[in-house]
């Protein structure tokens, strides 16, 4: 699997669920990434990142709903002398709510698959030489949160086997010190390790050249194919806008734009094929 491949076809779902406001299409997205991923990680790995993006999700939903006091559909109604939370509470932001979190969730299924499916070396492999040195900067700082957190949890279990137990602020020293040390540690090891590795010595080399695979180059087509198809049904007036204010209306679906988003669905086939 490559992770240009991967690239295109995230790129193609990002771009289908940020260029319209008709639900229906970015439901769509969201349905093709979740299938993807299932695909190709598994559910069980893709747990932590589905719990992350229904909280984010939700949380669109509800800011929008407890902010944007617009519609004609009121449900309830606050106290407007209430700050910030004072007025009328609509189906219409509820819905333009939903809306909205389907597209942060669609966007984020869209691009874990570098995370969940290639590996880091892939990810680095795929950037173009020019951003090699920056890439492998973002790839450690990306890895800085998860050991700490590891080295954390491991000093706590350590230190509770030795007697300690919180006790106030103070005595969290006795764990934070040996953290930072450890991660400074950490720190230069990794340096050492990739100035041993010849790490802004010159430019980058690679032991064999990744070359794209038929399935990869019909994951760029298909992918391809949906951003022109989607392109082509935006300029021709097939994709209809849709805003749920003042009031909510159903959002209007053209078949052929739909066939677009449905192309979003390949790595289903391709990965699956290849498993």
């Amino acid at each position: 699997m490559s992770a240009r491949a991967v690239a295109a076809w995230s790129a193609a779902c990002m771009f289908i669920v940020l260029s319209t406001s008709n639900p229906a299409y970015k439901a769509l997205v969201l349905a093709a990434a979740f299938a993807a991923l299932a695909v190709g990680a598994g559910l069980s790995r893709m747990r932590p990142v589905m719990i992350g993006v229904v909280l984010v999700a939700a949380f669109a939903v509800l800011l929008n709903f407890v902010s944007a006091h617009l519609g004609s559909t009121v449900l309830f109604s606050l106290p407007a002398a209430i700050p910030g939370l004072g007025g009328p509470y609509t189906l219409e932001a509820l819905v333009y709510g939903f809306s909205g979190g389907i597209t942060i969730a669609a966007a984020i299924l869209a691009a874990a698959p570098f995370s969940l499916i290639l590996k880091s070396h892939q990810v680095m492999d795929a950037l173009p030489s020019a951003l090699s040195r920056t890439g492998t900067a973002i790839a450690a700082s990306l890895n800085l949160v998860p050991a700490v957190a590891t080295s954390f949890a491991e000093v706590t279990e350590a230190q509770r086997l030795r007697g300690w137990r919180p006790r106030g602020p103070r005595s969290w020293a006795e764990v934070v010190v040996p953290v930072v040390l450890t991660s400074v540690e950490g720190s230069i090891q990794l340096a050492e390790s990739m100035e041993s590795r010849g790490f802004g010595s010159g430019p980058r080399t690679a032991m064999r050249t990744v070359r794209l695979s038929t399935t990869d180059w019909l994951l760029v087509g298909a992918s391809a194919l949906a951003v022109l198809a989607f392109i082509a049904s935006q300029v021709l007036g097939w994709v209809a806008d849709w805003a749920p204010y003042p009031t909510l209306t159903a959002p209007g679906i053209d078949p052929r734009p739909l066939v677009a988003c449905l192309l979003l669905f390949s790595p289903v086939v391709l990965w699956r094929s290849r498993a």
